[in-house]
């Protein structure tokens, strides 16, 4: 029986066969040609085009021999190789039928789930760093962005998922998450400080603003924006918060 492959594109790029690490796929070129395969293994992936994408300022006589010369290279570094890999003169395929696991599927199927809580906790464990990171090439551009932002809305149904059944130290623990994902996005220092001051602690609600100030000046030089200062005003005078989140967004 052959091996489980687990492939790790969150992050940094990682690949486990059975319970041994793969360090053989070990530079940006392979890991870019087996991401690609893998994330598109539904349908056979032209030659041509992959060799476009992959050296799209080379000629194509050289991208077709750089391709050429690199499936032979991805062939020799991958375990087991021709039971994920089919090559034929024309295409490439990542075989769906292969004995392997993608962190990139799991992260979605975990979003797709009836039991919203359970699902989306596990899912935001999954994504552990963009999609393949040390990858530049412009058409992985996309599907890191939008794996991002699946993420950031993940974290926001979350919290406010915790928030309803008044879960607010786990829903803080997730929106200091999304802020270290995102430090620039505002709506989110608001909805931490409403968490803070809803879980009895002013204090930090108050500190947070003052967070949210250096941030916004330093990465934009601009200041919080005029609902922000209010909530902060409320917070600071008020003996207790409102407890209607909506009231602050």
């Amino acid at each position: 029986m052959i091996p489980i492959l687990y492939v790790h594109l969150l992050g940094d790029f990682r690949l486990i066969y059975g319970d041994a690490p793969v360090t053989t796929v070990n530079t940006s070129r392979l890991q870019a040609l087996l991401a690609y395969l893998v994330l598109h293994r539904h349908a056979p992936q032209s030659r041509r085009r992959l060799a476009f994408l992959l050296w799209s300022n080379s000629t194509e006589a050289q991208a077709h021999t750089n391709l050429r010369t690199l499936v032979h290279r991805l062939r020799h570094a991958l375990p087991a190789a021709d039971h994920f890999l089919h090559a034929d003169t024309r295409t490439l395929q990542w075989l769906s039928n292969a004995p392997f696991t993608l962190d990139v599927a799991d992260f979605e199927s975990a979003i797709s789930l009836a039991n919203p809580s359970v699902a989306l906790r596990k899912a935001v464990d999954l994504y552990r760093g963009d999609l393949l990171p040390g990858c530049y090439d412009d058409w992985i551009l996309p599907e890191r962005e939008r794996l991002r932002q699946t993420f950031s809305e993940a974290l926001e149904r979350l919290m406010l998922l915790l928030e309803g059944v008044q879960d607010y130290p786990t829903a803080i623990h997730y929106a200091h998450r999304l802020l270290w994902h995102d430090p620039l996005h505002e709506t989110t220092y608001r909805h931490l400080m409403l968490l803070h001051a809803l879980n009895g602690d002013r204090a930090d609600a108050l500190r947070v603003y003052r967070t949210c100030v250096t941030i916004l000046q330093r990465e934009l030089a601009v200041e919080p924006s005029p609902v922000t200062y209010d909530l902060y005003e409320r917070l600071r005078v008020e003996r207790q918060p409102r407890q209607n989140a909506d009231a602050f967004k």
